[in-house]
């Protein structure tokens, strides 16, 4: 039953936003006005995003990492550094070989503030997961996407000029592998396509264990479990034993599988909206187009 209510929120989720319950309109004349711009700014933001780029943003994990080292735990925030990258090089190849919308570049979250200041240059990550300067952005729209929860938001659409004073709460849905986002990080609305969610796909069954290949060397990863599981593989790394292990949702296969559905549901989106004509957007609207 709880799958099924969740399985309406998210259907409907992409249909409708916070401007749909009746109670926010004072006449259908209202209503109707509200409906035409999020259909507009939806046709506008998928139109952009195509001859644009999306920005995948990868956590570090560095305030745990440095707080273990300072606890005296070297071993133990070595294991939480590769463990991190390993999930970011799966996310980053999961996108890399099943998103083909648009461009597409990675970046560290706290590169975040700069690319919204108009870095568009040494941010940018490489297939090792490095900075390379010699990557560059030129393209002048961008949405972000992340794994993070999927909200009831609390706020509407919201001109430019205020955007980053305003702060996205509501109630957190479930948390989800993509969530598409504007340049202030707020989640977009439907009908865009703004998220994906996980899907089980009983054809690719996983094993307990996966290598991932971390500076010349395979690593076996443990999938899911706790670190005092019987049956753990460790290895040793620069001669330490250690043990290591990520999430099933971050293997590269459950990854890909979410990526791949979010490139069918963009591309679907873009056939169905055709690019809306700039003069014959109401200038009411255009505010709310950044």
């Amino acid at each position: 039953m709880v799958c099924f209510l969740m399985a309406v929120f998210f259907s409907s989720a992409q249909e409708t936003n916070e401007f749909d319950a009746p109670k926010d309109y004072k006449d259908r004349q209202q209503f109707e006005k509200f409906r035409k711009r999020r259909m507009l700014i939806a046709a506008w933001q998928i139109n952009q995003l195509k001859e644009g780029a999306l920005v995948v943003r990868l956590k570090t994990n560095q305030k745990l990492i440095d707080a273990l080292n300072k606890q005296g735990k070297p071993t133990l925030a070595e294991e939480k550094r590769l463990e991190q990258y390993a999930i970011n090089l799966n996310t980053m190849r999961a996108y890399l070989a099943n998103y083909t919308f648009s461009k597409i570049y990675f970046i560290n979250s706290y590169s975040s503030d700069s690319l919204l200041n108009g870095t568009r240059t040494n941010i940018f990550l490489d297939t090792t997961l490095n900075v390379d300067p010699k990557i560059v952005m030129n393209e002048k729209f961008y949405l972000l996407a992340e794994r993070d929860y999927a909200y009831n938001s609390s706020i509407g659409f919201v001109p430019e000029d205020s955007a980053r004073i305003q702060t996205e709460k509501g109630n957190a849905v479930k948390e989800v592998p993509i969530v598409i986002k504007n340049k202030y990080g707020h989640q977009l609305k439907g009908p865009f396509p703004y998220y994906s969610g996980e899907k089980y796909d009983s054809q690719k069954k996983l094993g307990y264990v996966t290598y991932i290949t971390i500076n010349g060397i395979a690593i076996p990863f443990n999938i899911g479990g706790t670190r005092t599981s019987r049956g753990q593989k460790a290895f040793k790394y620069k001669g330490v034993e250690m043990i290591v292990s990520i999430p099933k949702h971050y293997t590269y296969q459950k990854i890909a599988i979410s990526v791949d559905r979010m490139n069918e549901y963009l591309s679907k989106f873009y056939q169905e909206s055709p690019k809306p004509e700039e003069n014959k957007i109401d200038p009411s609207t255009k505010p709310f187009l950044y």
